[in-house]
């Protein structure tokens, strides 16, 4: 969340970014691509607590405006990306699996 006003980028509906002038966020949530890298400590507290929901990480498109999301709505696949492998609490992180099923 972020509170304090600073020239951010918006994510648009066809996947580009534009410039937003110096908004007043008031705790707005950031927005966060597809293929963003998550680092693995993220995926592994959305696995253990039922209460962290992040809708700019469950909501597909970025989850504009979407603070949290109710359980049924799962939590997407994920996959390693970069870091040692799984398990490894400095480097680990992942990306959304392409083909959910």
């Amino acid at each position: 969340m972020e509170y304090l006003p600073f020239r951010r980028m918006g994510l648009q509906e066809n996947r580009s970014w534009k410039s937003i002038a110096w908004p007043f966020p008031k705790g707005e949530v950031r927005d966060i691509p597809a293929d963003a890298i998550i680092h693995g400590s993220v995926v592994r507290r959305m696995e253990v607590n039922l209460n962290y929901r992040p809708g700019n990480l469950i909501v597909r498109g970025g989850g504009r405006g979407v603070r949290t999301v109710p359980s049924e709505m799962g939590m997407w696949k994920w996959v390693v990306a970069c870091g040692e492998g799984e398990g490894d609490p400095v480097s680990e992180c992942y990306v959304h699996k392409q083909n959910d099923s």
